[in-house]
């Protein structure tokens, strides 16, 4: 999975700022975050736990 904040409908709004994209990235909110198969399934788990930030993307519509 890719995920890239331009894409999102609530990109650059309040939402950002408790989203598991911007908890997990270090080098700068203007790249894309790629979370792969493998680590889909532990990061449900840990989001499930309240340990982790959910993913609030939305693809813009178009």
């Amino acid at each position: 999975m890719i995920i890239d904040c331009k894409e999102c409908e609530m990109y650059q709004s309040s939402h950002c700022q408790d989203c598991f994209v911007m908890a997990v990235l270090t080098k700068g909110k203007d790249e894309p975050l790629v979370i792969d198969a493998e680590q889909e399934p532990a990061i449900v788990r840990l989001q499930e736990a309240g340990l982790a930030p959910v993913l609030r993307f939305r693809k813009k519509a178009g």
